[in-house]
């Protein structure tokens, strides 16, 4: 079935191959909200076009990338255009904004002569999750009503100490990271001397606001390197 779809959504983008869209305004949307933009996300549109697969209001408001109030053939070779090219021009990954703040968190350590938190994957994994989370639930207790650090466990961590940093609203990594520094009870736990490793999460959600979390601990299950 799967193969069928694509099949279809294949022959739909060659039959439209005089629609063309600028690299700097590809758009691509997440039709069944897993975080990821990809070829799934291609198939439902498609089979919503042609009638095969109903869409919820929320996932139609997405598909319609040009915003002209329709979903056609348009919006699906905007969609797949993005897919193949990976990212908008200039629209960074949840991943990227993530990476970018942990560069910007040991800057601001190395320039008090701290040493450089160790970018942990695990720890990271586990950011990511809560800044989902707080796209729900905004707090430092979990959607389910569990404190944060419960989330470690999950990604195989255990810790001596942990403390996390949530903000959101703020569109880049350098703005979240001078918000964070202009907190003092942010900054405390940025330029804490007694943990060794972060993890850093971004999350945009739907309509445009991005989350941040950032979990820095001492403990066991974590590995990566200084960036």
């Amino acid at each position: 079935m799967i193969k069928k779809m694509i099949a279809l959504v294949l022959a739909m983008v060659m039959s439209a191959g005089c629609i063309s869209a600028s690299a700097a305004t590809f758009r691509g949307a997440d039709i069944n909200g897993d975080s990821k933009i990809n070829v799934t996300d291609l198939v439902r549109m498609a089979a919503f076009v042609k009638g095969k697969r109903t869409m919820s209001t929320s996932a139609q408001k997405k598909a319609d990338l040009n915003g002209d109030g329709k979903i056609n053939i348009t919006d699906i070779v905007m969609q797949a255009a993005f897919i193949k090219g990976g990212k908008t021009s200039g629209q960074k990954t949840n991943r990227d904004l993530a990476d970018e703040l942990a560069v910007l968190v040991n800057k601001e350590r190395r320039s008090r002569g701290l040493k450089a938190y160790v970018y942990s994957s695990e720890l990271s994994a586990a950011a990511a999750k809560r800044a989902q989370e707080i796209s729900k639930s905004y707090g430092h207790n979990r959607p389910d009503g569990r404190e944060c650090f419960t989330v470690l466990a999950e990604y195989g961590i255990s810790v001596t100490s942990a403390g996390e940093n949530i903000a959101y609203g703020f569109d880049t990594a350098r703005s979240a990271c001078d918000a964070f520094m202009n907190s003092a009870p942010h900054r405390s736990s940025i330029l804490d001397a007694n943990k060794t490793y972060m993890g850093m999460g971004a999350y945009r959600a739907s309509d445009g606001t991005t989350y941040w979390a950032q979990l820095f601990a001492s403990g066991s299950g974590m590995s990566g390197k200084q960036v």
